[in-house]
Parts: C-alpha cells; structure tokens; sequence
C-alpha cells in the first residue's frame, strides 16, 4: 500500500531477547528520491520464531492482501464509509491517532500472533438471541468469559471464528491472566455475542435507560 505521503508499508520481525521469539513492528517507508527515512511502531505481538540467514538481524515483510483488506475494513469501520473504495489506497494516517494504533496492533495481531482455543476461559453464553446472525470480518464482538463479557473483533471467519480481544480476560482467582489484550482466540460461532454487550459509547440508534 502506498500512502499519500508517499509511504508503503511492511512488517518487521525482532528478536530483541534472543530467545528466539520476535517482536513485531509496522513500518512506514519514505520512497521519496528527495529523502529516505522511515517510522517503525513497536506493536505488543511476539510472533514465533522466523529462520533468518543472519542471526539477529531483524525480517523485514511485505504487507499481504489480507493484511491490507483487514486494515482497511477496520478503517472503514472507524472512520466511517467512502463512497469509493479506491479513495482509501492512497490516504494519510494520523500516526498520533489511538484509533489507527489499535487498528494497526489488530491486523499484526491476525497475522503473528499464536491462536488460541478458547475453551475453558470463553463459555457458550446463556443469553438467548432470536434469529441467525451474520456476523462480518472486522465486526466488533463480545464474548461471555470467566471474567464477565469482553470485547473482540472478528479477524476471520471458516468453520470457527478467530477474533482478537481488545481486554484481558483474568482468571476469578486474580491470581493469572489467561489471555491478554490482542491475543487471538479462536471460539464457536455460537458463542459469539453482539457488540453491544461490551459498548461504553451509546450509538446514534441506542436507546438510554
């Protein structure tokens, strides 16, 4: 993807720990002749260890098309629909935006981070909801967990659903986390609940008691 400012974009894998596990950073890159610079952003997925001809030095890779049509879903999402699609290839990002940050950490989320089962920390929700609901990739979610509804956006969809979770789920106890903010779990359709469930803001179309 090219930007208006004249940036395209990549991931970029570090092994800061030597561990063997890698950050995950997004990188814009000026392809201006008149200048080379780029901004990394550190995101907070730790992606599996990738083989690398020389050790310790980070991989630099390029955006796939399920990435860009991840993102920019999820930008439609916040900013609001464009009559013509082809207005968001080239378009300019508010790097200060928390908005677009949160994007940013969902689509490195999908595309890096170690899936997990939800089962024993996510249930089947006993609210019951009438019809058949078509959920979307990019749709905000929530789900019914050990530690009360939480919030998730769908990041695909097959036989089940994988979403990445926008609030840690702690166990009762409070003595572990079991899944932390953007980690990517994968549950049943059937446990998916609306988003309303998890919304803090009201909406043009709800109604306040």
């Amino acid at each position: 993807m090219i930007f208006a400012s004249g940036h395209s974009i990549f991931w970029r894998l570090t092994d800061e720990t030597g561990e063997g596990s890698d950050v995950v950073s997004i990188v814009l890159s000026n392809q201006s002749r008149r200048e080379v610079a780029e901004v990394e952003i550190e995101t907070d997925i730790i992606s599996p260890p990738h083989q690398s001809s020389e050790p310790d030095t980070p991989i630099d890779i390029e955006w796939t098309k399920s990435d860009l049509d991840l993102f920019l879903t999820l930008l439609r999402n916040t900013l609001g629909e464009k009559d013509n699609a082809e207005e968001y290839e080239q378009i300019e990002l508010d790097l200060t935006d928390e908005s677009v940050l949160r994007i940013m950490h969902i689509v490195a989320a999908a595309r890096f981070a170690t899936p997990y089962a939800a089962d024993g920390v996510v249930k089947r929700s006993e609210a019951v909801y009438g019809g058949v609901v078509e959920y979307k990739v990019g749709e905000r979610i929530s789900l019914d967990t050990i530690d009360g509804f939480k919030p998730a956006v769908i990041v695909s969809l097959d036989e089940a659903i994988s979403c990445v979770l926008l609030e840690q789920i702690t166990a009762p106890s409070g003595d572990n986390i079991q899944l932390d903010r953007h980690d990517l779990v994968v549950v049943e359709k059937e446990w998916v609940l609306p988003g309303s469930l998890t919304t803090t803001q009201p909406g043009a179309t709800d109604t306040i008691h």
